[in-house]
C-alpha cells in the first residue's frame, strides 16, 4: 500500500532532526518493537490529539521549542494524520514520506526493542 503525498524525504528529516527536531513514531508498540528509527520517540495518537507538546516532549527541559516534529509510522498515513492534526494546533511539524518503507529504502537502518525510559 502507497502511502499519502506531500511528506518529506528521509535527506530532509535528518536535517531537520539536526537542527532541534525530534522523530516521533506513531505506530503501535509491537510495531515499534519489532524495528524503529533510532531515536524516534514512540507517540500515541490520541495524545497529540490532547496536546502534542506535552505527548511528544513531556516536561523535557532541552526540548527546542521550535523544533519540528517530525512523524513516521509504516507508510506515511498515520503519520500524514499526526502531522496534520499538530500543525492544526501551531505547531512545526511534518512526516516522512513512505514511512519507515521509505526510511529504509533510503539506507537508513532500524533497531530492535522497547521505547527509552527518557526519565533516565
Amino acid at each position: 500500500m502507497k502511502g499519502p503525498q506531500g511528506g518529506i524525504d528521509v535527506a530532509t528529516a535528518l536535517d531537520l532532526l539536526a537542527k532541534g527536531g525530534v522523530l516521533v513514531d506513531v505506530r503501535s508498540m509491537r510495531e515499534y518493537v519489532a524495528g524503529h528509527a533510532p531515536g524516534a520517540r514512540l507517540v500515541d495518537p490520541k495524545a497529540l490529539a490532547e496536546d502534542p507538546w506535552t505527548a511528544v516532549h513531556g516536561d523535557d527541559p532541552l526540548a527546542e521549542p521550535d523544533g519540528t516534529m517530525v512523524f513516521i509510522c509504516d507508510n506515511g498515513l498515520r503519520a500524514s494524520v499526526a502531522a496534520k492534526l499538530t500543525r492544526d494546533k501551531g505547531y512545526n511539524a511534518e512526516f516522512i514520506d513512505g514511512g519507515v518503507r521509505g526510511w529504509r529504502s533510503a539506507g537508513q537502518y532500524l533497531i530492535p526493542g522497547p521505547p527509552r525510559d527518557r526519565r533516565r
